[in-house]
Formats: structure tokens, C-alpha cells, sequence
């Protein structure tokens, strides 16, 4: 349900002029004269600068979109300017909401992707940025938490202060040595330039300032679901079986979800992720969740498989919306269980059926043990102790 939002500022801002006005000349009187000094500061917010002074009649029930001005959200540039402009510092409300206590790692994620967007090729710390060597280090995580631009990164000092960028690196088969590319500047500018372009159409193309938080989870959710080929990963299942599997894929350095624009394939782990980046880019709160669970009612023999080999430890998003409700989405089984339908049908739209789930939905699918969230910068959170969120409703999606 969209926020309904009462405009007073207006009539508000004339009242309080007038007001203002008549307590000055009570206090002073007519006849003095007045210097500069004599007048208080006063300031008066108007919405808009016009020359119509009639105040317009205000419609209780009128509905407008979310409320832009919702802080923990932030800047949203669809409510703001009407279409979606690319935010190459966007960092989740999750995060953003961990990282309240340190500001110095908060601010050198910022500084991270804002030199990742330029390809630029290092960073040069200032005494005034405040940000000691463990402050970036953590920033660094963070980066790559929430863009696949800064995962497929190496980032070393070279001296104090100074960092030097590696854009997409390998790592020997143990994982212990990191080699340098030797991809040419102009290629990752190609590679970053394409993948921008790609968010920003796909956000454009299916998403306008008239849709609440939810409905821009749901037709992004759609939009990935009926356009990338979703590739088998056992490797990424049974990786899932034993850990958690999201970590070490940050971890990897691999351009599989920079590549898309020109693949538009994923797997399993890489697809969750990105459908994770457009959330973000969207201003949509939510987490990856992992849940536990050994009793399953799945639609399809594919999905059925997966759930064998990763014994039940299924990973989705659990999304929020403007009123704090919680909704689970499951964007992997629906891609799945489309891939079936499209079998006898190559047009099949997708039904959805798991997105915007409630907790007993959900167990329907799969009856659920225990939970925790996948990635987080909060380390009491990690892997084992994590907290569950609760999702009370389901979620009615209007397609």
C-alpha cells in the first residue's frame, strides 16, 4: 500500500510569515525607524518559487508515490528527477545501517567506488580523510559487499596512503596467491561503461516513479527471471551444503555478472547477487537469507535436484517494504521453475509464485529450521548468529 502523504508546507509557510510580521510590529511599533540589525533571521521554506500566491486546496485522499524524504533511504533519483540515474556509490540500507559507528570505513567504501567508476588505477589518501589502514581494509569489504564493479578488484598499499587498483585479478588454484591482469585500462573502462548501461536500461525500461519499493523489487524480479539463462552450478550447491557460499564468491575476483550485458547468462550464485545489486541500486531494503531446512515441497524435478545436493540450505531475499513489512523472494526457484514452463511454452510469463512470500508460504516450499543473513559487515551476524526476520503477509503483486 503506497504512503499517503498530507502537503501543509505552503499554507504553513504564509501563516507563519504573517505571524512573524505581526509580532514585529507589536514589539517595535510603526513609527521607529529600522536599521538592518533590527530584523531577526527568519527563514521560510517554500516548495517552489512561483508567482501564483493562491494556496492550493488540499485532497485528503490523495495518493502520490513512497516519500522521497525517507531517511534511512537516502537520495533516490526516480522519485527525484522521474527516471533512474546510475549510482556508482550506492551502498544497501543494511549496510548502511551497520556501519553507523564507523564512519572512516564508511567513507573509504565511498571513496573505493567512486574511483572504480573512473578506472582509476589507485587511490591517494589524505591526512584529512581520517582513514587509517584497518579503516580501509574494511571499507574495502564493504565495496565489494555491494558492487560487482569493486569484487572483481585487488586492492594493495604501495605506501602509506597510497593504493594501488588491480582490475580483474586470478587466484591460484589454493586461493593464497593473487596474479595481476594484464587487461588494458581501456578494456575494464569498456567492460564498467557496458554494465552501467545495462542497470540503467534495465531499470528504465521496466520501472517508473509511480511504483512503491515493493513493485520495483517485483519488476526487477521479472525482468531477470524472463531475460538471463540461469546456468547449473553444482559447484555452487554443494559449496552451499557445507558454508556459506556468498563470501567466498566476493571473494573469487570474477566478472561473471560484469560480463552479463554481453552473456546474459548467470550462475546460481552470481544471478542471486546481481538481482542483490539491483536492490540496491533501487534503494529497495533487503538481505540475502539463508535458511536451513530438511523437508521441501518444490515444483519441479530441477528444483527438487538442487535441493538434494545442497540438503535444503536454500539462499533468497528477503525484501522490506515502506512500512517495515517483510516479504520473502525466491527469484532463483521462480527462474527455475520458469525454465520448466518455457519447455512447453517459449513465451511463458512468469507466475511468481515465490516472490513476496510470508513466513508460512514459505515453509511450504521448504519447512524452515533456522536462518541467518548471508552477507553482513557486522560480525555477530556472520554465518551462525544471525537473526531472523520475520514476514507476517504475503505480498499481492498486480503484474
Amino acid at each position: 500500500m503506497k504512503t499517503r502523504i498530507i502537503n501543509h508546507k505552503r499554507s504553513i509557510s504564509l501563516l507563519l510569515s504573517f505571524m512573524m510580521s505581526f509580532v514585529f510590529l507589536m514589539a517595535n511599533g510603526c513609527g521607529k525607524a529600522k536599521t538592518i540589525e533590527d530584523y531577526p533571521e527568519v527563514q521560510v521554506i517554500v516548495e517552489d518559487e512561483t508567482e501564483d500566491v493562491d494556496v492550493p486546496e488540499v485532497i485528503e485522499d490523495e495518493e502520490i508515490v513512497v516519500d522521497k524524504d525517507t531517511v534511512t533511504r537516502g537520495y533516490d533519483s526516480i522519485y527525484e528527477t522521474g527516471s533512474f540515474v546510475f549510482n556508482p556509490e550506492a551502498i544497501s540500507i543494511q549496510y548502511t545501517e551497520e556501519m553507523k559507528n564507523k564512519e572512516a570505513s564508511y567513507k573509504a567504501a565511498k571513496i573505493i567506488l567512486k574511483a572504480l567508476d573512473k578506472c582509476e588505477e589507485q587511490i591517494e589518501l589524505t591526512e584529512e580523510d581520517g582513514i587509517d589502514d584497518m579503516d580501509f581494509n574494511r571499507g574495502l569489504k564493504l565495496a565489494r559487499i555491494n558492487s560487482p564493479m569493486a569484487s572483481c578488484v585487488d586492492i594493495t598499499m604501495t605506501e602509506p596512503n597510497i593504493y594501488k587498483i588491480s582490475y580483474f585479478p586470478t587466484l591460484s588454484e589454493d586461493h593464497r596467491e593473487i596474479y595481476e591482469s594484464d587487461t588494458d585500462i581501456a578494456e575494464v573502462e569498456r567492460k564498467y561503461t557496458a554494465f552501467k548501461e545495462y542497470v540503467t536500461d534495465a531499470i528504465n525500461n521496466n520501472i517508473t516513479a509511480d511504483d512503491d519499493y515493493m513493485e520495483r523489487a517485483a519488476k526487477i524480479y521479472k525482468f531477470m527471471i524472463e531475460n538471463i539463462e540461469l546456468e547449473q552450478d553444482n559447484e555452487f550447491l554443494e559449496t552451499a551444503a557445507l558454508t556459506n557460499p556468498m563470501t567466498l564468491m566476493l571473494e573469487s575476483y570474477d566478472t561473471d555478472i560484469i560480463d552479463v550485458p554481453e552473456t546474459q547468462k548467470l550462475d546460481y550464485g552470481h544471478f542471486l547477487l546481481l538481482y542483490d545489486y539491483f536492490l540496491t541500486q533501487l534503494n529497495v531494503e533487503h538481505v540475502i537469507d539463508v535458511g536451513g531446512g530438511r523437508e521441501y515441497d518444490v515444483p519441479t524435478d530441477s528444483i527438487k535436484e538442487a535441493m538434494d545436493i545442497i540438503h535444503g540450505n536454500w539462499l533468497w531475499i528477503v525484501v522490506t517494504d515502506e512500512e517495515q513489512y517483510s516479504y520473502h523472494c525466491d527469484i532463483l526457484m521462480d527462474k527455475m521453475l520458469l525454465d520448466e514452463q518455457r519447455k512447453s511454452k517459449s513465451d511463458y510469463e512468469s507466475d511468481m509464485v515465490f516472490f513476496g512470500m510470508s513466513d508460512d508460504t514459505r515453509n511450504k516450499s521448504i519447512k524452515i529450521l533456522g536462518s541467518y543473513i548471508a552477507l553482513t559487515m557486522n560480525s555477530n551476524l556472520n554465518n551462525n548468529g544471525g537473526s531472523t526476520i520475520k514476514c507476517e503477509k504475503d505480498y499481492k503483486y498486480n503484474k
